[in-house]
């Protein structure tokens, strides 16, 4: 139920970070102690660009914002990668489309296992899922995620470090969820192909488990 519980909260967080683009950062928020922001505000992990994220769809290439949320790997998946990434987009404005890339990594360039994809597209009665990873318990899969930058950005003054992230994956096929195929008469796809894709310049905390930690004791 944990497990549950974080991944939505997680999405929810990188969700509010997009939104606020005239905000004060996070870092000064939690500095500040402003008692007007949500708990999930202050443990936003990532500010990003407008644009720092390009994939393609089935040959339709796609630019879009992305925010990423990094813990530590709770199953140990490999001994080598202790950390767990969550990568984000927002909606894409031509077909409200969300992407999800789950990978494990360490704090410095390589190749790492995706262990988790999802995409969501359309909406109301043509909602098109594929994936489905909420809820799911991670695995390592065959495809891999390419860190080709991963930068120290010092202290975030809470205990931890900020670090820059630059990077691709290689194509991947993604499953339709079980649900989307029961309806015959939607004609739903069985899969979706998610083609190469590039980030730059994602930020994130190293201790954002500790942060969440915090934020919930102080707002019990």
């Amino acid at each position: 139920m944990k497990k549950l519980f974080i991944l939505p909260l997680a999405i929810f967080i990188l969700s509010c970070n997009n939104n606020k683009k005239a905000e004060p950062s996070v870092t000064e928020k939690i500095e500040k102690n402003d008692p007007a922001a949500p708990p999930a505000e202050k443990m936003n992990a990532a500010e990003t660009p407008a644009t720092n994220l390009t994939y393609t769809v089935e040959g339709t290439e796609i630019k879009n914002s992305a925010s990423v949320l990094v813990s530590k790997d709770k199953d140990k998946l490999k001994a080598d990668a202790p950390f767990l990434c969550m990568l984000t987009s927002n909606g894409a404005k031509n077909n409200n489309e969300y992407i999800t890339v789950n990978f494990l990594m360490d704090t410095k360039p390589g190749i790492y296992p995706v262990v988790g994809a999802s995409l969501n597209r359309g909406k109301d009665d043509n909602t098109e899922m594929y994936g489905g990873i909420l809820g799911g318990k991670p695995k390592i899969t065959n495809y891999n995620v390419t860190l080709t930058e991963c930068k120290d950005l010092g202290s975030n003054n809470l205990g931890g470090h900020k670090w820059s992230i630059s990077g691709s994956w290689e194509e991947m096929t993604i499953p339709a969820m079980g649900i989307m195929l029961i309806d015959k008469t939607k004609n739903h796809p069985k899969e979706v192909k998610l083609g190469k894709g590039t980030f730059t310049n994602l930020t994130f905390d190293d201790n954002w488990d500790e942060m969440l930690e915090k934020a919930f004791k102080k707002n019990k």
